[in-house]
């Protein structure tokens, strides 16, 4: 006799490397998701937030809408609103899902927690398939620093630090999901949030993961199960003393997070029961590979890398205009994302402003060097050079040979020794025969 949870988080739908778009992957990681949650047979369904990396364009709205939708035959869902979310977007995303609001409220399936305002707090009951146990979940969205929306009694704690505004909210969610409590309720905290303690992919937001805004272990509320969102790395906290976790971000969604296993919680709670929390691995998407070394170095290694988002480092005695093309030619399969070239063996010495401006790099270098970390290397390279190289070569329309009065003019002024005069300063009465000037 178990409540089962299933814990997805932190999708970012939308979420681009460089100026390249991931539709293909965020479509075949939410199908992965799908089916893991399809055999697991879950109870409750929790997503605890960042659905979105920004305000969603129709393709992510659509792709948000139908996963939610086949998510919710699978079991009931919840999901938190977090710091990349738009509640506006979230309340019409419901109002979609809702069929344009015409359901009634045992008919959800999926539920979202946009406010943290007491009469406003996500707290819903989900029996268990078995019949004997009740899933109580309790859903606290991102609160942001600098708009912390929750209403306090007490007037001292508006100038509270945030770890003890963060405490008084999550012991006032604790005291309503808690109220009336019976032997065979579970109880599960849905948050959005960055606990002190927990490894950072660093690739979240930096703000958001400051020491300032993290949230004390020992104030998160007693439950028997915690559903954490925020953090891009799949793990357990620890030392709380109840089970809580974070499910990490579904896809690598950053070079901070090469090294992550990316994964969803199945999740078996019981009464009184240790319990059981596994972390099913996400094998879709592209991973981020990050090279650095010689040229050499980095040949060596790009057989291994196939299909991937490639960052390089790559280390040269002096600047190479093919190395773009050599790259590309190295990792054929491979998307690269963003070259820089290091020069250890260079000397660094101070010049004088009559070398400096004579050894600044010229427009063609800077290009060379700039367009490959923007994706543009190969022949689409040499093409944007070549265009460069006719646009330089024709002639400026501002720079207009002089005309013939102009010429009469200069030869007028230098005939009367009037060579230092600014020749616009000049004026010429055109009655004179030339011997007068004023």
């Amino acid at each position: 006799m178990n409540g089962r949870v299933f814990h997805t988080s932190d999708w970012h739908l939308g979420r681009q490397i460089s100026r390249h778009r991931r539709d293909a992957e965020f479509d075949a990681v939410v199908n992965e998701i799908i089916e893991i949650a399809t055999d697991f047979t879950p109870d409750l369904i929790v997503h605890s937030g960042d659905l979105f990396d920004s305000r969603p364009g129709t393709d992510d709205f659509r792709r948000a809408a139908d996963a939610l939708r086949r998510l919710g035959e699978v079991a009931p869902v919840v999901v938190v609103g977090g710091n990349h979310d738009t509640p506006d977007v979230l309340m019409f995303l419901d109002y979609i899902l809702t069929d344009l609001g015409t359901r009634s409220r045992d008919q959800v399936r999926v539920r979202f927690a946009t406010e943290a305002r007491p009469d406003r707090l996500l707290l819903a009951e989900y029996p268990a398939a078995d019949g004997e146990l009740t899933l109580r979940v309790g859903a606290l969205p991102y609160l942001h620093p600098n708009r912390f929306s929750y209403q306090f009694t007490d007037p001292a704690m508006t100038t509270a630090t945030y770890a003890r505004r963060m405490r008084a909210v999550q012991a006032d969610v604790y005291r309503r999901l808690a109220s009336g409590r019976g032997p065979r309720d579970l109880l599960v905290f849905a948050a959005h949030l960055f606990v002190a303690g927990a490894t950072p992919s660093y690739s979240e937001k930096k703000v958001s993961i400051n020491a300032d805004y993290a949230v004390d272990v020992e104030a998160l509320p007693v439950v028997d199960y915690g559903a954490l969102g925020h953090i891009h790395k799949p793990q357990r906290v620890e030392n709380i003393g109840f089970p809580a976790c974070y499910a990490g971000s579904p896809l690598q969604l950053d070079f901070g997070e090469i090294r992550d296993t990316k994964s969803v919680a199945l999740v078996e709670i019981a009464p009184g029961e240790e319990p059981r929390i596994g972390l099913e691995p996400l094998s879709s998407g592209r991973r981020l590979v990050k090279l650095t070394g010689t040229l050499e170095e980095i040949a060596q290694r790009a057989g291994r890398v196939g299909d991937a988002w490639v960052k390089i480092e790559v280390d040269l005695d002096g600047p190479d205009p093919t190395l773009s093309r050599h790259l590309a030619d190295l990792l054929p399969r491979a998307t690269i994302v963003g070259v820089v070239e290091r020069h250890p063996g260079a000397v660094e010495r101070v010049l004088d402003g009559a070398t400096a401006a004579a050894e600044l790099p010229g427009v063609e270098d800077l290009l060379r060097e700039y367009l490959p970390g923007r994706g543009v290397g190969g022949a689409a390279l040499d093409r944007v050079m070549a265009t460069l190289a006719q646009l330089q070569a024709e002639p400026d329309p501002a720079d207009l040979a002089p005309c013939c009065e102009e010429q009469m003019l200069t030869a007028a002024i230098a005939g009367h020794g009037f060579e230092g005069i600014d020749r616009a300063s000049v004026l010429i009465d055109p009655a004179l025969d030339g011997s007068e000037v004023r």
